[in-house]
């Protein structure tokens, strides 16, 4: 039952690393390679733009626009399928007790709880089912026809497209940036970070945990997941 009512509050929650404890594209890449429906290719763009990823030896947003111009001409039905069965088979099982936790917590205070991932929609969504999370900002790839064409929507959900996201979400809900929260592990979300009024770093990257300790941000670190309980 909802015992405060507060509205103009909104809860934004990563994904990756934040609410599960691990990388929903890295399990996309290892269950394809488990089936056997990667070239190699494809693996060895993937494992490339990983690292250059992991390096910060380029532009995320021009690797995300890269690795959607793989998928033209795809099926989104497939992908849909795809993602669907990776989150029953293996995504539900790591999400964190502790950030499932904090999810309740808001939604019983009455505040507006939203995604905020630089995943697709094929994970968010499934995401958002369970855990009752109707408001999901993600990088979303452009469809015509039921086929992917290769091109994203802009600005990606990634970096300071997040905080651009965060602020039409607060105009449109009548919200602010100052009264909301952030949940999340990485110094790539700084700028969201710096923007909302109670950033929260959880199991943050070496980058953000220097951050949080210089500003007297708290640090959550969250270990036990749901297949673990």
């Amino acid at each position: 039952m909802v015992r405060d009512i507060h509205p103009g509050v909104v809860a934004f929650f990563d994904l990756d690393r934040t609410l599960i404890g691990k990388s929903s594209g890295e399990l996309y890449i290892r269950r394809k390679k488990k089936q056997g429906r990667l070239s190699k290719w494809t693996l060895t763009k993937l494992l490339a733009s990983t690292a250059l990823y992991g390096l910060n030896l380029v532009r995320p947003e021009l690797l995300m626009d890269w690795a959607a111009s793989w998928y033209r001409g795809e099926s989104e039905q497939e992908m849909i399928d795809f993602c669907e069965d990776l989150f029953r088979d293996t995504v539900k099982a790591l999400f964190y007790t502790e950030a499932v936790e904090r999810v309740r917590e808001h939604q019983t205070k009455g505040h507006i709880v939203a995604l905020l991932t630089a995943a697709t929609p094929y994970i968010a969504e499934p995401t958002g089912r369970f855990l009752g999370v109707e408001h999901l900002l993600c990088t979303r790839p452009e469809v015509r026809d039921g086929l992917f064409t290769g091109k994203l929507h802009k600005p990606v959900c990634h970096g300071k497209g997040k905080l651009y996201w965060a602020i039409e979400f607060c105009r449109i809900h009548s919200a602010t940036l100052e009264q909301s929260y952030f949940y999340t592990d990485s110094i790539r979300d700084l700028p969201a970070l710096e923007a909302v009024g109670y950033p929260r770093p959880v199991n943050p990257d070496g980058a953000l945990e220097r951050v949080a300790r210089r500003r007297g941000w708290p640090v959550a670190r969250y270990s036990t997941t749901l297949g673990n309980v």
